[in-house]
């Protein structure tokens, strides 16, 4: 099952030339914790036209209480309701796959991945990647249907048995397995994905303090009056760094609206510049589908996401006159 997106809705906000539903995606988030997955949720409600939001997961996550109810109350928020009805409880607690946790989340992953003809599904982790290991241990099948961009480092460690199932998993049985590993452990060694907020131009607007005051606050609908505030007063400020605007799990929707609408990157190259981060094989003879950060330092590999940090953040700021 996938949400059949309101095209011409779409159309109409991007206006000529857009690419309504470019993309089959998948996310599973421990949103409930930091609202940085607030933010990136946001960012995925206002692309999707070009993001085919084939279902959301409530997975587990450091410092979260997975609650598919809390993700559903901010689609509504945001106004776009067709999204809520893809909304469905995973795993609630890390642990590594097995006959005895099967999940609603799973099921569904694994029935998106069989669809959509010859176009991949894009699961986007941005917690614990627990259900989609249970995915893969359930349909093994689906290895060469989906392409995963795991946001790592603190969800790795609250689930590093599943982490290391998934790459035993692509060891063992599907060498071939796509899969972006975007922060390796040890935490901060590297951690590409804190280039989204970390680094790149943060004066004026563009700081993460100054673009919510500047370009969210006082943005978006009331959803016909139903709530007091329009959704960018309700947007809520990260904790760490405090009262920031965070999207740490936005690198991987940036990864694929770069080429779209930034004129930058390669979908089927995570090597290239890309809005969301340049990433290198380890190990290409062995595993030709595996990219994982820079053989480099934290602040280099951060930098291949905040060079385009002016490109992306304007993007989104035009999108919000919209929403």
């Amino acid at each position: 099952m996938y949400f059949e997106r309101e095209v011409e809705k779409g159309r109409s906000r991007e206006g000529k030339g857009a690419v309504p539903n470019t993309f089959r995606v998948y996310v599973s988030t421990d949103l409930g914790g930091d609202p940085d997955d607030i933010h990136s949720l946001y960012r995925l409600i206002h692309y999707s036209d070009t993001l085919r939001v084939e279902g959301i997961g409530s997975c587990t996550g450091p410092g979260s209480t997975p609650r598919a109810d809390v993700i559903r109350e901010w689609i509504h928020r945001v106004d776009v309701d067709a999204l809520r009805a893809g909304v469905t409880q995973g795993a609630t607690t890390p642990g590594i796959p097995s006959h005895d946790r099967s999940t609603k989340v799973a099921r569904q992953i694994v029935e998106c991945a069989r669809g959509g003809g010859d176009d991949p599904l894009w699961v986007l982790v941005w917690g614990s990647i627990t259900d989609v290991a249970q995915a893969l241990f359930e349909a093994p099948e689906i290895a060469n249907r989906i392409r995963i961009h795991f946001i790592g480092s603190s969800n790795t460690v609250n689930d590093p048995e599943s982490r290391d199932w998934v790459y035993a998993f692509m060891s063992d049985r599907h060498p071939e397995l796509w899969w972006i590993e975007n922060g390796v452990l040890p935490k901060r060694s590297r951690d590409t994905f804190r280039g989204v907020y970390e680094g790149g131009e943060q004066g004026g607007e563009w700081g993460n303090i100054a673009f919510i005051e500047t370009h969210i606050r006082g943005k978006g609908t009331t959803h016909n009056g139903l709530f007091d505030q329009v959704c960018g007063d309700a947007f809520l400020v990260a904790g760490s760094p405090k009262r920031t605007l965070k999207e740490g799990d936005s690198p991987t929707m940036l990864y694929l609206l770069s080429p779209v609408y930034g004129g930058v990157g390669n979908v089927d190259d995570p090597t290239a510049e890309s809005w969301g981060g340049s990433y290198s094989p380890p190990e290409p003879d062995r595993f030709p589908n595996y990219y994982t950060d820079l053989e480099a330092d934290a602040e280099t590999c951060q930098n291949t996401i905040a060079k385009w940090r002016i490109d992306y953040l304007s993007h989104w700021r035009d999108r919000w006159d919209r929403y």
